[in-house]
């Protein structure tokens, strides 16, 4: 009979072991797939913000009248005016969030488009974008408010806020039990470019 109990208790054992491994493989899983696209986001992030910086630093580079080289300004849309390639030719840069992607888990995500001239927009690197914000201020610091026309020749600095999740939600790093989105922000307060700067 004790013999009967002895593999009756080992048997119960080796089952939390087992139970124990499988809850530890898991978490590992969840861990090495929550680290990577952890990665993924802050790995768009860079290349986006690579890519805005490098053309809003370029805003009124060889425009005749710096003034003139805002043409939109909006708070999710921006176009301007500047020299990108060097060829003594000015182009029209815009950029600006499109609508809500449907087709993926994170109903938030939205393409960053970039537009070069007449070509047709396309998606900016790097998918992920679920907030991209404009603000503009003058020479003074002052906010001018989106879409005033008017006011665009005073435009100095503008206030850039991108946020970036991931399209699936992965293990939460506090709580191994819940899951969420990995997500970056970046906020660049007072981007100028130093071709606007020649109105001032």
């Amino acid at each position: 009979m004790s013999v009967m109990l002895d593999i009756i208790g080992s048997v119960i054992i080796a089952g939390y072991v087992i139970l124990m491994g499988l809850q530890l493989n898991g978490s590992i899983m969840g861990t090495a797939t929550s680290s990577v696209t952890n990665l993924n986001v802050q790995e768009s992030m860079s290349e986006l913000v690579r890519n805005l910086e490098y053309d809003f630093r370029k805003i009124g580079y060889h425009v005749a009248d710096p003034k003139m080289c805002i043409a939109l300004a909006d708070t999710s849309h921006i176009k301007f005016y500047a020299d990108m390639d060097r060829d003594g030719s000015v182009d029209s840069v815009e950029w600006f969030a499109g609508a809500p992607l449907t087709t993926l888990p994170n109903p938030a995500i939205r393409v960053l488009y970039r537009k070069l001239n007449q070509e047709d927009a396309g998606g900016a690197a790097g998918l992920g974008v679920t907030q991209f914000k404009l603000r503009y201020f003058d020479a003074h610091g002052t906010e001018i408010p989106p879409l005033s026309t008017s006011l665009y020749s005073q435009i100095w600095t503008i206030e850039v806020s991108l946020r970036v999740e991931s399209p699936y939600q992965v293990q939460a790093a506090v709580n191994t039990e819940n899951s969420e989105y990995a997500a970056a922000y970046w906020r660049q307060t007072r981007l100028a470019s130093r071709n606007i700067k020649r109105h001032g």
